[in-house]
């Protein structure tokens, strides 16, 4: 309790300067799961929905939320078993995080929005487009991750450096997940931030983070989405990324592409600026305003 009101607190401070409302709320998206949102609630304008990586909350897009929260109407939301979302021990996969992403336009009754997935969220958002297609979005924002062929397409040091540090993250959550902040951030983060990241991230329990991780990497073969993302599609890339070459590499129609110099895995908390620019002009290109 005292980690979710720490959370709350911060964000919300973010938000006391701003002149849009927003609401942050559980909202049931299936049978027995609801998911936590963060809503700006903006009216007539684009909306996009932000979907965050493997252990992070809505929290992580607290920048965008904050600068493009009056222009757009950004929803971000806690994956089922991340941050206040309902905690499953079952169910977890990128299928059911997908379904959620297509439960969560429909309940919200969203036309056309721009949906953004960075890192765990590229794959939440390839397995919504193989189930469902994209005649009910306007565009995709796949970031900082190729989407996933699969263990066939795992190279084997790969596989053996992912599966070799889970045991440190069941054995030390805490520790590991600070280490990896080093990874996801190349700007420095200041106590309270990492902290409150930390914090936000051990509320998936490890034997969820564990097989989330799993089924992420060493599943489907995602990549077989491709020919249904029928809409214009931008990749954005980290700098550092090692992974960057395969990002501009994939097979998508109609993508454009965006590498930010400099940054980290989470590109928009590093650099908000190019990011935000990045976004803003595809959206501006290719979103419509519900009138």
């Amino acid at each position: 309790m005292l980690i979710r009101s720490l959370a709350a607190a911060l964000l919300a401070a973010v938000f006391s300067q701003a002149s849009f409302a927003r609401t942050d709320t559980l909202v049931a998206v299936s049978d027995g799961v609801k998911l936590r949102i963060v809503d700006t609630q903006t009216r007539d304008v684009p909306a996009v929905v932000l979907v965050p990586g493997w252990s992070f909350t809505a929290d992580i897009f607290k920048k965008q939320l904050a600068a493009l929260g009056e222009r757009y109407r950004l929803i971000a939301f806690d994956p089922r078993s991340q941050g206040r979302s309902t905690l499953l021990d079952h169910a977890n996969s990128p299928d059911e995080r997908g379904e959620d992403i297509a439960n969560l336009i429909a309940t919200l009754k969203l036309d056309k929005p721009i949906v953004v997935g960075w890192s765990q969220g590229v794959q939440d958002v390839a397995a919504y487009v193989l189930e469902h297609g994209t005649s009910d979005v306007a565009g995709l924002v796949l970031v900082d991750a190729p989407v996933s062929g699969g263990a066939p397409a795992m190279k084997p040091e790969q596989a053996a450096a992912t599966l070799g540090r889970m045991p440190i993250y069941v054995g030390a959550q805490r520790r590991y997940l600070e280490g990896m902040m080093s990874y996801v951030f190349r700007k420095p983060l200041s106590p309270a931030e990492l902290d409150a990241i930390v914090s936000a991230a051990m509320q998936t329990p490890t034997s969820v983070g564990v097989s989330n991780l799993i089924l992420d990497l060493f599943g489907k073969d995602y990549r077989e989405a491709f020919p249904r993302m029928e809409v214009p599609t931008l990749v954005i890339a980290a700098g550092t990324s090692p992974e960057k070459d395969a990002q501009l590499a994939q097979r998508i129609a109609n993508m454009t592409t965006k590498v930010v110099e400099g940054a980290g895995h989470a590109v928009f908390y590093d650099d908000p600026q190019a990011f935000d620019a990045a976004l803003t002009a595809f959206i501006d290109e290719h979103a419509k305003a519900r009138r």
